[in-house]
């Protein structure tokens, strides 16, 4: 069972201390006092319910502006949790335990969710470092025909975390954080293009090795590869997992062709070019289109009322505009097989 500690230091003045702690979403509180007066309220909770008590606690601390909540992961306590459970499923009865699966999310809180998504979309001469490095080893691996060395470059490649960031603000209806995505992905794109496109026009390249010559055409295989990355990439992050080899069936998709259209271009075969950049235009859509159902299958949505129209009438943009992409392109597929 996942844990987090919530610190919350209220408002001055505020001294309905007990109305914070709900003890039905908590699994223990205590209250420390500093010398200066200032009072720290710990709540110890399952990350499942942290989404629900942050949400009540914004409502409670609503306009106000002087009042601080820290959320923090636990690694382990003392004594075991399960021992403690045991003792205390003799005193709950089933519709307790049916009111709390309801509050369950099943997830990390809407708020740990945005600040882990936001650090891995900012952009920043690292970033850009990995990319170059990322598309440097792809392209010779593409042209060595060298399986080894493609999977290489998708480790290194930090392509998840913006395309993340781009389902999360659609899905959100958060603009600054929809810019930022963009710029990220942007900027990435272009520099992974440009370099493969060098390389593309001081190398021979020989379309037919498999690793080129495998990236060159869409199929509905491939749309559903798309798809299958944007649900786990997602899930991911709102899992608490590790996102370092969801990462890399992401970079699985995008990574290669996207290296793949650049060679071919700077080589002049324009044709297989067109191909390989319509598979990587098709991953891009399916990784979104995958992301936003994913979000909001999983119930995240903005806290406030006025936001949440906003970010409803964004992801209802968003998901007419990428199905109708991939529908298009789906017609594209069907022609080019016929």
């Amino acid at each position: 069972m996942a844990l987090r500690l919530i610190k919350i230091l209220p408002p001055n003045g505020y001294n309905d201390l007990e109305s914070l702690i709900s003890e039905d979403d908590i699994i223990d509180s205590w209250i420390d006092r500093s010398e200066g007066g200032r009072t720290v309220i710990n709540l110890l909770a399952e990350v499942e319910f942290t989404e629900k008590i942050l949400g009540d606690l914004e409502t409670i601390f609503s306009g106000k502006d002087d009042y601080r909540i820290v959320l923090l992961p636990i690694s382990a306590t003392l004594p075991s949790l399960s021992e403690e459970e045991e003792n205390e499923e003799e005193d709950k009865d089933n519709t307790t335990d049916e009111e709390k699966e309801d509050e369950r999310v099943h997830r990390i809180s809407r708020e740990e969710l945005y600040e882990e998504v936001k650090n891995n979309v900012d952009f920043s001469w690292v970033y850009l470092v990995l990319i170059a490095l990322s598309c440097v080893v792809a392209a010779n691996g593409l042209i060595r025909d060298s399986a080894a060395m493609v999977i290489g470059a998708m480790v290194i490649a930090p392509i998840l975390g913006p395309n993340v960031g781009l389902a999360l603000a659609t899905t959100l209806g958060d603009k600054a954080l929809l810019k930022r995505s963009l710029k990220t992905i942007f900027y990435g794109f272009s520099l992974g293009l440009s370099l493969s496109f060098l390389m593309g026009l001081i190398i021979d390249i020989d379309p037919e090795v498999y690793q080129i010559s495998s990236r060159t055409h869409v199929s509905y295989a491939d749309i559903a590869l798309g798809l299958s990355a944007g649900v786990a990439g997602c899930l991911s992050f709102t899992r608490g997992i590790s996102a370092a080899v969801i990462g890399v069936m992401v970079a699985v998709a995008l990574l290669p062709p996207m290296v793949a259209t650049g060679l071919l271009l700077g080589s002049g075969m324009y044709e297989l070019a067109f191909g390989a950049g319509l598979l990587t235009l098709t991953y891009i859509i399916c990784i979104n289109l995958a992301g936003i159902l994913t979000f909001l299958l999983q119930g995240i949505k903005p806290h406030s009322f006025i936001e949440q129209r906003e970010g409803e009438e964004l992801s209802r943009y968003a998901i007419l505009i990428w199905v109708s992409l991939l529908i298009l392109l789906s017609v594209i597929i069907y022609f080019e097989f016929l």
